[in-house]
C-alpha cells in the first residue's frame, strides 16, 4: 500500500475513545473526539501553500507534496468541560520504498518535517521538535475500524503513551445476499 491509498481510506467522519497514561505519575485519562478528515489532491490549495511556505531543510531535495489530509478534531478529556478544537494539515513529500517525510502543521505552531514509514499496512509518523519527541502508530482492523498508538516524551522527562480506538461514521451496512 502507498501513502496515498492509506490516506484515502483515512477520510471520512471518525469517533475517538482514548486512554492517556503518563507513565512518570502513573496518572490516566479517559477522552473523546470527533474528528472530519477531508483527503486532499496533491495540487490542493492547502497542500501547496503548505509546501512552498514551509522552512524546508536541503536533505528534503526534490521531494514534492504527493497528497495531503486536513484533520479537524474536537476533543474532551476525562474532567474538561469545554472541548479542545484543533485543525491539523499532513502533506506527505514523495517517498521511497514506504517511508518519507511528512510535513504537519496546526494554526498553533509553524510547519515542521516529521518522517514517515508504511509498512505492513501500519503507518508510523516520528516528529521531534525543541518540545517533544513522539511516535505514532495508526492501523486499520476493518474500513471503518481502526487503531492508534502513540508515545511523546517531553522536554521535561514526561513521557505519555496513549491508545485511541476510532471508529467511522456514517456507514451504510453491507448489502444482504
Amino acid at each position: 500500500m502507498e501513502i496515498v491509498n492509506f490516506f484515502e481510506k483515512m477520510a471520512g467522519r471518525w469517533f475517538s475513545q482514548r486512554t492517556t497514561h503518563a507513565l512518570s505519575t502513573q496518572q490516566s485519562k479517559a477522552g473523546k473526539s470527533d474528528l472530519e478528515i477531508a483527503f486532499l489532491a496533491a495540487d490542493a490549495d492547502e497542500v501547496q501553500q503548505l509546501y512552498q511556505t514551509a522552512d524546508l531543510p536541503d536533505q528534503v531535495g526534490s521531494a514534492k507534496p504527493v497528497c495531503g489530509l486536513k484533520i479537524q478534531q474536537s476533543s474532551t478529556l476525562e474532567g474538561d468541560s469545554k472541548p479542545t478544537v484543533l485543525t491539523t494539515l499532513l502533506v506527505p513529500l514523495t517517498s521511497t520504498e514506504g517511508s518519507g517525510m511528512l510535513l504537519r502543521q496546526t494554526p498553533q505552531t509553524p510547519a515542521y518535517i516529521t518522517t514517515y514509514t508504511l509498512a505492513d499496512e501500519v503507518l508510523t509518523i516520528t516528529g521531534k521538535t525543541s518540545e517533544a519527541r513522539s511516535e505514532e502508530r495508526l492501523w486499520f482492523i476493518n474500513e471503518n475500524l481502526r487503531m492508534r498508538t502513540s508515545m511523546s516524551e517531553l522536554a521535561n522527562g514526561l513521557r505519555i503513551a496513549s491508545f485511541c480506538s476510532e471508529i467511522r461514521l456514517g456507514v451504510k451496512p453491507p448489502k444482504a445476499d
